[in-house]
């Protein structure tokens, strides 16, 4: 427990753990790449993506790799969930808005478990939760964290955090601006494009030496 809060406390680790969330990026682009037939990001979900057959009947052959946009998604949550706890721990930010964002990533990481073709209704409610919490956290945690950053990187989280909830907004409310595939989209790229920039803010940066030597000696003290 201490070694992993030790890992937390870093924001050199947090901010290589982000750069996970770029994972997701190229198993959609890979998958939908080897789609038989044609795939829109447009019109088309993320959740077929992640099965083997889908269509009307859902006997329409997908793509092989569909495995690994499962996988993406596994990883991305529990990145997302690692970044907020690291949040958390390094009172970046209000214990509120990380404990949102957690809750997001764990929702993205059910999406993963619970594909289309295990039980639609589970997936579909895991992916809400990581749109709706994610983008309203993304966007508290961009506009009120602790952490130093430029203000172009901050600038990008915000913006990107506002383009979630936009996103997010008409994915639920059904309008056909953006197309129910690019309004979902909007949600979810949203947040991890956040979620990137806040996490690397630091990722140059080095603890101070006394939050090392003060892990150390309560790792002593619990022997």
């Amino acid at each position: 427990m201490l070694r992993a809060s030790g890992w937390l406390v870093n924001p050199r680790v947090t901010g290589w753990i982000s750069l996970t969330t770029l994972l997701f990026f190229t198993a959609e682009w890979i998958v939908s790449a080897t789609w038989r037939g044609h795939y829109s990001y447009v019109q088309d979900l993320l959740g077929p993506l992640g099965v083997a057959f889908c269509g009307p009947m859902g006997n329409w052959p997908c793509s092989r790799l569909y495995p690994l946009m499962n996988v993406s998604l596994l990883a991305t949550g529990f990145a997302v969930t690692v970044v907020a706890a690291s949040f958390l721990v390094q009172r970046v930010t209000d214990r509120g808005h990380a404990i949102l964002l957690m809750a997001a990533g764990v929702g993205m990481y059910f999406s993963g478990l619970f594909t289309n073709d295990v039980d639609y209704s589970w997936n579909l409610t895991a992916i809400l939760a990581f749109m709706s919490l994610g983008s309203v956290s993304v966007l508290f945690v961009a506009m009120g964290s602790r952490t130093k950053m430029t203000v172009e990187r901050r600038g990008v989280a915000v913006i990107a955090g506002g383009v979630s909830i936009l996103g997010f907004l008409a994915f639920v409310g059904g309008t056909n601006l953006f197309g129910p595939g690019g309004a979902q989209r909007m949600a979810v790229y949203g947040i991890l494009v956040a979620v990137t920039a806040l996490g690397t803010a630091q990722i140059r940066h080095r603890p101070p030496a006394g939050r090392h030597a003060a892990t150390r000696e309560l790792a002593g003290a619990s022997r």
